[in-house]
Order: C-alpha cells, then structure tokens, then sequence
C-alpha cells in the first residue's frame, strides 16, 4: 500500500518541509498538499526543493481559483522542478468557501471540470512548438503554443470526486479519481472502483489504467480510545460552522444519512460535546483510521487491493507536542505499514 501524508495545516513552512523530510527518511511513498491555509502549490514547491526521491503532489488545488491554462503550466514546472515526481490532484473546492472567498458559484461544476481537465492535460503534454485549442462551454483557449519541451510525456492528473457524477466525469478525462476522507473500505470496493472503470470504459479508456488515491482522517495514539475520541471530534469539525457538501454527501451515500442530519443541526450551533456522544461507532470504526500505531496499520491493510494510495490527513491528539513532533505516531505507523 502506497502511504503519505496529507499536509497543509501547519503552522510553518518550516514544519510542512521538515515533516516532508522526515516522512522520505521512513519510506512514505508520497507527501501531498492540501490547499486549506497555504497554497498548496507553493508548498509543493518547497517541498519538492527540500526532498530528492519521494512523489509530491496537490491534494487538491481548486480549480475555481485558477485558470487551467496556468494551472497546466505550474504543473509542468512542478514536475521539472521534481525531476518527474509530481501529480496534480484538482478539484471543486468547497462550494461555501468559491462563495465566500471569491464570490464564485461554483454550484454546478460538471461542465467547468470537464473543460478544465482536458485543457490542464493538454498543456502539461504539449511538446515544444505545439499549439493547444480549446473550445467547450465554459473554457476556451486559443493561440498558445509550448515553448519547452515537458519534462514527461504527461503528468498524472486527479480528480476529486465524491458524488456519482463528478466520479464517472473523473473516471472519462483523469487519470485517477481521488477520494476524500471518509470513505470505507466497501464504498471504495462496491461503488468507486466498479462505477469508475465502467465510465472509463464507456468512453474507451483502459479501466484498468485509472488510479484510486484515498484520502483518510488517521487518528494514531498509543492510547486507543484517545484516538478514537480524538477522530469524532474531527468528524464533527466537518460540520461546522456549516456542512461540508462534500463530507455530507458521502456519509450519506455510505448509510449515515441520520448521524449526517444530526450533525448537520448540532455542529452549527457548536453543540460539539453533544455531537460527538451522539456519533455512531460505527463511523469511527469504517469511515476513519484511527487506534494505535498496530491497529491503525491493520485497518490500512484492509484497503489493499480496493485503494492504490492512501492520502493520511493527520488528527490532532489532546495534549500532543507542537511542530515536527506531533508526525511520530504517522511517522512510526508509515514504518509498521512498510515492514508488513
């Protein structure tokens, strides 16, 4: 199983490089940036400066905030920048933040992401003195031509997808469709996987081609129920100060629709002690990974075979040190999972 984390929420660049050292020093496959706080591409950046081997990747840029023209072209220096070792993930962002943010309606994104992936796939492949046309419903793009040669024929390009429509889209023009956090291991294996190589397949693409990257709350602590406890608090966070459409939406799909009610009219009013009792333990034991370092690496066991790559959003531990520090259990889980 391919592991790493997912960073971007820390205080300093200087904890999101030196976390990413540490994770290439254990055998973490890769280390993503998530564009929460910081701009995921300019901690890429960083990170890619500060790293020799490990894959580097967004995990996911928003496309509402950018151009996909620019975003093929960050993409090509990324991957020139890492000597081959990037990937973008892309998505639609959270649907509130385009509103507030940037006063953008992003409510109906299925066209705007057809047309921005296909343009990004275009750019980050053109070879040099190539032209790229475009023309959809929402992109158009005319008269630019690749000065330089990329330094691969293509980067790998990931879609985030939660409901059916944005996974059958990713699985027609991505090369890989990436999950958000919380998806068990029979949403992975019953409807992503399945409905995605269908789609492709549909479209005459190689199903088999397509990648499945997972993001996952991962709550690891000696103490078990600690981690456990640890991991309802960062689910009801999802809901507050209002509902992620997102994470909403896939508790629903995955027959949470009532603790998702319940946490809808709780977590806005701040009522968190009151959600958390109110949590299933069902959805801690399906939808996170969380327990000690052996059980956190026995539940990623149960998804080989049904996630190629595992995406580590860490939860924060009560009482846990500041900084690099706070990454050992992650770091000691990544070495378990390795030695399996």
């Amino acid at each position: 199983m391919r592991l790493g984390p997912l960073l971007g929420f820390e205080n300093s660049f200087e904890t999101v490089v030196s976390v990413a050292q540490e994770m290439e020093s254990v055998g973490a496959a890769s280390v993503m940036l998530a564009e929460a706080g910081r701009s995921a591409v300019t901690q890429a950046a960083a990170v890619i400066a500060a790293t020799d081997e490990i894959e580097v990747g967004t995990y996911v840029v928003n496309a509402f905030a950018r151009s996909p023209w620019l975003t093929g072209l960050t993409a090509r220096d990324l991957d020139e920048m890492s000597g081959g070792r990037f990937v973008l993930g892309v998505g639609t962002g959270n649907v509130h933040f385009n509103d507030w943010y940037m006063g953008i309606d992003s409510s109906k994104p299925l066209a705007a992401m057809r047309d921005f992936v296909q343009i990004v796939r275009e750019v980050v492949a053109a070879p040099a003195g190539s032209r790229v046309t475009y023309n959809g419903p929402v992109y158009e793009m005319g008269k630019w031509r690749a000065t330089y040669a990329p330094l691969r024929s293509s980067v790998p390009v990931y879609l985030s997808a939660s409901g059916p429509q944005m996974m059958r889209l990713a699985a027609e023009v991505s090369d890989g469709i990436g999950v958000g956090i919380m998806a068990s291991v029979e949403f992975m294996r019953d409807i992503v996987r399945p409905n995605a190589v269908a789609s492709a397949e549909a479209v005459g693409r190689e199903g088999s081609e397509l990648r499945f990257p997972m993001g996952a709350l991962v709550s690891v602590n000696q103490d078990s129920e600690a981690a456990r406890d640890a991991a309802r608090a960062s689910i009801c966070g999802l809901f507050h100060p209002v509902p992620h459409p997102y994470y909403d939406s896939q508790m629903r799909q995955q027959g949470f629709s009532e603790a998702a009610n319940m946490l809808s009219e709780l977590m806005p009013e701040g009522r968190t002690s009151e959600a958390k009792q109110l949590l299933p333990e069902e959805i801690v034991d399906s939808l996170t990974i969380s327990g000690t370092p052996s059980e956190c690496s026995r539940r990623i066991a149960q998804y080989e075979g049904v996630a190629d790559q595992v995406v580590m959003m860490r939860v924060a531990q009560r009482n846990e040190p500041v900084g690099v520090a706070a990454y050992e259990p992650i770091l000691e889980l990544v070495s378990e999972v390795n030695s399996r």
